[in-house]
């Protein structure tokens, strides 16, 4: 608790804005999220309730970060009475940073001026392929010409901070498709990009539809992997997350604030929260979430968070790794012991280029974190 406390009053916690609306579903997606919007006026309504429950905590906050969903269908006059919101629950920092993820055939120049002048000063597109063909394929309603023009608006309107999302594995990506995607998105020049392998996730179209068929084989995807990071390395972009590549000074400071154990507070149906050691979430349930204005936090099972295992599994996600002695001050339970045995298993590991061990300090290679799930399994203490 006392790590936590010391990051709020010197840097500030992290906001999550859940918008639970979607203008149609992508055959892949497993995020929560509605195609009707008939109940926007309620959901704000109880969003704005939500937020004003905290004002009386005196909490700073260093990012906001507006994710779905797709914020981009909420209007600037909607957009504003949310910010205006949490400026009056918290003390926004100077520097703050605030993203809106957009579909890019949701917005123009006119509606990314608003948002710029509402304090929004970074964007994150779903993109996803610079060929029409895969995006068709994905469910996605814009074409690459369209991405490309979102993006010049966003440029037209101020913004200096965009990033792009790409999918790896989709249907029909091929190894010269994927050439044409790279070229496509390293031309718009976005400061960061995360780059997603397709996971078809139970319960979704893809899944009922075994749409895995069309996809590439995980070698292939594999190889597709690599070959992204190569190249948006040789581009100039730090890999610095498993999906997260940016260039230099334009990490996603909120993203980077759940892989560091950093606070942050969600909002919405199904937004979840880390504050003071403990992990709580809302249901994914507009409904419940309207009913109940807000107010319908459920604390997880495990209550206080952030033993050895968290610590390590998350930390491992950044290029630059973890330090296995600050673990140890974390969890009195990740003894030396405890360290000699997680070192002499990664040991194993390094030997085969899968992870890079210096001193105290363990890191995923590229190749290693291809396979982090793996890795972590084994990894981990029981």
């Amino acid at each position: 608790m006392e790590r936590q406390q010391q990051i709020i009053s010197r840097e500030g916690i992290g906001i999550y804005i859940h918008v639970p609306f979607c203008a149609s579903k992508c055959g892949y997606c497993d995020f929560y999220s509605r195609v009707r919007q008939d109940q926007k006026a309620a959901y704000l309504d109880a969003l704005e309730s939500e937020i004003a429950g905290w004002a009386s905590r005196g909490l700073r906050a260093d990012t906001i970060f507006f994710g779905g969903g797709t914020p981009s269908l909420l209007t600037p006059t909607e957009l504003e009475r949310i910010l205006r919101a949490v400026r009056a629950a918290f003390e926004l920092l100077p520097d703050a940073e605030v993203t809106m993820e957009a579909n890019p055939e949701t917005v123009d120049q006119a509606y990314l001026k608003a948002a710029a002048g509402l304090g929004i000063n970074r964007l994150s597109f779903g993109v996803q392929s610079a060929v029409d063909r895969e995006l068709k394929a994905l469910g996605r309603k814009h074409t690459f010409a369209r991405a490309a023009e979102a993006v010049s608006d966003a440029r037209a309107a101020g913004f200096s901070n965009i990033s792009v999302d790409l999918m790896l594995g989709i249907p029909y990506q091929t190894a010269d498709s994927l050439h044409q995607t790279l070229t496509e998105i390293l031309a718009l020049a976005p400061q960061h990009l995360s780059c997603y392998l397709l996971k078809i996730e139970e319960g979704t179209p893809f899944y009922r539809k075994d749409a895995g068929q069309l996809c590439a084989s995980e070698d292939e995807t594999a190889d597709f992997y690599l070959t992204t990071a190569r190249t948006l390395r040789q581009a100039g972009y730090l890999h610095y997350e498993i999906s997260n590549f940016a260039l230099p000074g334009y990490e996603s400071r909120h993203n980077l604030k759940y892989w560091r154990d950093q606070p942050y507070l969600g909002f919405g149906p199904a937004a979840h929260s880390c504050l003071d050691r403990q992990r709580f979430y809302n249901p994914p349930d507009l409904q419940q979430y309207i009913a109940a204005a807000g107010h319908c936090r459920i604390q997880e099972e495990s209550g206080a968070v952030q033993d050895a295992s968290e610590r390590l599994m998350l930390g491992l996600r950044l290029a630059e790794g973890i330090d296995l002695l600050e673990v140890e001050k974390m969890d009195a339970r990740f003894d030396e012991q405890a360290r000699g045995c997680f070192l002499k298993k990664a040991t194993v590991f390094e030997k085969a280029g899968l992870l890079q061990i210096n001193g105290e300090r363990v890191s995923l290679t590229e190749e290693g974190m291809l396979v982090s799930n793996m890795l972590l399994a084994s990894l981990l203490p029981d």
